[in-house]
């Protein structure tokens, strides 16, 4: 099931012209019916565990999305659920900010080096300023 405001995140970073990337280690199988109820643009890379010979905590897939954005790595902020997200992203200098959806609480997430941890998208849309994108 989708999380509330998945979509609306998404809809409103592509609407600001902010490049996003969908980075997973499940299969592409796995991924592609993970993301079948959202319209990703041709835009948004999606990388998946296929992709990379290392899965996380390995930052592979998250490096991998940020050279398909074109991007460097030390420039994106990298969404996670769980804590080997946000220590991947903090291995290669991505701003890690945590979803309290993975099963993960907020004080594991904050040890892992988390910058933000919100209770799911809607929320951190709500909050989008603290992490430097304005409305």
């Amino acid at each position: 099931s989708l999380l509330p405001g998945a979509v609306e995140l998404l809809e409103f970073l592509t609407q600001r012209g902010i490049r996003w990337a969908i980075a997973t280690t499940g299969s592409k199988p796995q991924t592609a019916r993970l993301l079948k109820n959202f319209s990703i643009p041709d835009t948004a890379p999606v990388v998946t565990g296929d992709d990379v010979k290392k899965a996380k905590p390995a930052p592979d897939i998250f490096v991998l999305a940020a050279e398909r954005l074109n991007v460097a790595i030390d420039d994106c902020i990298v969404i996670g659920d769980s804590v080997w997200d946000i220590l991947a992203a903090a291995r290669k200098g991505a701003l890690g900010v945590g979803l309290l959806s993975g099963g993960y609480g907020q004080e594991e997430l904050q040890h892992a080096g988390a910058f933000r941890i919100y209770k799911d998208p809607a929320e951190m849309l709500v909050h989008i300023e603290d992490l430097g994108i304005s409305r």
